[in-house]
């Protein structure tokens, strides 16, 4: 909340809701065994109170009003309505998450004229700005494959491009070592033809799953095996094992990290 002009126009004294203040576990598969036995931790819709002092420029006129209705104009002229937040730690933007203002209050008759904002974040989760990419170069071509999260306080999805060199049944991913039960599997009709560009995402927001053919786009949500889980990565190591993995050429792994709070 700063204008390039008077970066002290508008200043946030006090904002909440940054915590989490409530996990909840949620179900989110069954496995081979088809007994409920995957759990996720979420959290409810967040809000996000953010309490602005407003300073005009008196030496040019301006008026608590006049910043006041800026402020209204700018959000107003906002077409999706969606504010960002941005935490950055020095010069560094850290994480971000991105709502709906939902009420604009403003305190009359006050020493210390504000407004209070609140943003309601439907997606609570704070993600970082960057993602954590991994190229071609450097992921395995055998299993397992081993992808670490040092960053993340709280469980999330990635994003996958890989390229088929053969003609190929299904693809699963699977986690042989410690829970051989959970795995999610593709079975598209006809199988996948060699030169195939899988476009895979388990992300909480922008899940998708479709394949790239000769220019075409087919979509493959329909053709996930039934008792399949999206696979998470979840804070600290996590071990995937690609069952069709030598059938395949790695394009692109990444994930953005994800905090519970900041």
């Amino acid at each position: 909340l700063k204008s390039a002009s008077h970066p002290s126009q508008y200043m946030v004294r006090e904002m909440l809701g940054l915590d989490s203040e409530e996990l909840v576990p949620k179900f989110y598969g069954f496995g081979l065994n088809t007994k409920p036995k995957y759990y996720d931790f979420a959290m409810k819709p967040r809000d996000i109170v953010m309490r602005i002092s407003l300073n005009p420029r008196f030496k040019l006129d301006e008026s608590y009003s006049d910043i006041r209705d800026t402020l209204y104009r700018s959000i107003s002229a906002n077409r999706t309505g969606l504010v960002t937040l941005h935490f950055n730690s020095g010069a560094s933007t850290v994480a971000k998450i991105s709502g709906f203002i939902t009420k604009f209050e403003v305190t009359y008759f006050s020493q210390l004229p504000e407004v209070q904002l609140t943003i309601r974040c439907d997606d609570p989760i704070f993600r970082a700005i960057n993602p954590v990419t991994y190229l071609p170069a450097e992921m395995k071509t055998t299993n397992p494959i081993i992808i670490p999260d040092s960053l993340s306080t709280a469980p999330h999805g990635f994003q996958m491009q890989a390229t088929f060199k053969a003609v190929t049944a299904s693809f699963t991913i699977q986690d042989v070592a410690t829970t051989p039960e959970w795995k999610f599997k593709i079975i598209p009709d006809g199988g996948f033809l060699s030169g195939d560009v899988l476009y895979f995402s388990s992300d909480y927001s922008n899940k998708y799953l479709y394949i790239v053919r000769g220019g075409s786009t087919i979509h493959l949500i329909d053709r996930i095996e039934l008792g399949s889980i999206w696979p998470l990565i979840f804070p600290g190591t996590n071990s995937f094992h690609f069952v069709n993995i030598a059938q395949i050429n790695w394009n692109k792994v990444e994930y953005y990290a994800a905090y519970w709070g900041v």
